[in-house]
């Protein structure tokens, strides 16, 4: 039981740190539409309980929209009718770039807690 707790919390540090080192090339596309949102059972587990956007874009001449965390500067810039730009996954249009920063932060976590699960269970 002890050297599968062991391999397993192995093997997913090793593929945290593989998928990290995976370079992503963004794509920068235009908000056409930006709406301040608050829910609190839907949508990516990083924004939920927090407000976010919904952003509306253009890529690849198809309309897509993707859910990120609150950003006032961003909000303010559409809001002000200037042009305002996001950073979008060329690859999966709906996912934006702040919400892989959010992501990597409860992974950091999730790793962390993993660490001292192994460690508690070794002391004791």
């Amino acid at each position: 039981m002890w050297s599968i707790l062991v391999a397993l919390s192995i093997a997913i540090i090793v593929l945290a740190i593989a998928l990290s080192k995976k370079k992503r090339l963004w794509r920068q596309v235009q908000v056409e539409g930006l709406t301040k949102v608050k829910q609190h059972t839907a949508g990516p587990i990083e924004v939920l309980g927090a407000s976010s956007l919904l952003v509306e874009f253009t890529y690849d001449d198809r309309k897509y929209s993707c859910q990120t965390a609150f950003k006032q500067s961003l909000y303010d810039s559409f809001n002000a009718k200037e042009p305002t730009f996001i950073f979008i996954d060329p690859d999966n249009p709906s996912q934006c770039l702040d919400n892989a920063y959010e992501k990597s932060r409860y992974v950091k976590l999730w790793l962390l807690l993993t660490l001292l699960m192994i460690i508690c269970i070794a002391l004791s």
